[in-house]
């Protein structure tokens, strides 16, 4: 009887010891930091770190990451340089260990920087007579247009869309107009040269000083 208990006793010994060495880890805990959404650009490389607490033994993502762009399954980093522009998107990543899974929602959007900025250049138009309006032709996302120098009276830059309209009100040298495509992922620039010529002879030039003048 004495060895009995003596064995139960032992067991119990062994299986709360055991109990003690295998505990289970807390379900993980993980975020990113930054903008939401995150504004990656085109062609510009990017790492997005998580903050973690407690042991995490992968990590995992759904959808698919834009073109470009991965997750590390180990450290649950973000990271690659994105090769097409996409809307703000959300991507669940899930972190799962022993203790069960976390999920963090990351919003990314990619950018693609304004270029190639062309109008029809050299333009020649007449006081008085409506002009056909120029069309700004660009590749990539384009937040604002704005001009160097001021348009001739009559003459506007939509900085929305950036087409140049309206009827000019005043003759003008032939001039070097420097006009701006921006983004926050960056900017081009196209020189329009325009010239406004009278109605008619009685009509005079608007003359300008400065290095932008020609006759």
């Amino acid at each position: 009887m004495r060895i009995m208990t003596s064995a139960i006793c032992l067991i119990i010994a062994i299986g709360a010891c055991g109990c003690r060495g295998h505990k289970i880890p807390h379900q993980p805990e993980f975020s990113y930091n930054g903008a939401t959404p995150f504004p990656a650009v085109v062609g510009e490389g990017i790492a997005l770190t998580p903050a973690a607490s407690g042991t995490i033994d992968r990590f995992s993502v759904d959808p698919a990451l834009p073109p470009g762009l991965s997750l590390n399954r180990l450290t649950g980093v973000v990271s690659g340089t994105p090769t097409s522009a996409s809307a703000p998107s959300a991507y669940t990543i899930t972190a799962t260990n022993a203790g069960g899974r976390a999920t963090f929602r990351l919003v990314l959007s990619v950018a693609e920087p304004p270029r190639m900025l062309s109008y029809r250049s050299l333009v020649q138009v007449t006081v008085g007579t409506a002009i056909a309006p120029l069309i700004a032709t660009v590749t990539g996302n384009v937040d604002h247009y704005a001009i160097l120098p001021t348009l001739p009276a009559g003459l506007a830059l939509d900085s929305r869309s950036g087409t140049i309209s309206g009827t000019p009100g005043i003759a003008r040298n032939l001039t070097p107009y420097t006009i701006t495509a921006s983004s926050l992922a960056g900017n081009t620039r196209f020189v329009l040269l325009l010239r406004v010529m009278p109605a008619s002879s009685g009509t005079p030039l608007e003359h300008r000083a400065g290095p932008g003048s020609h006759p």
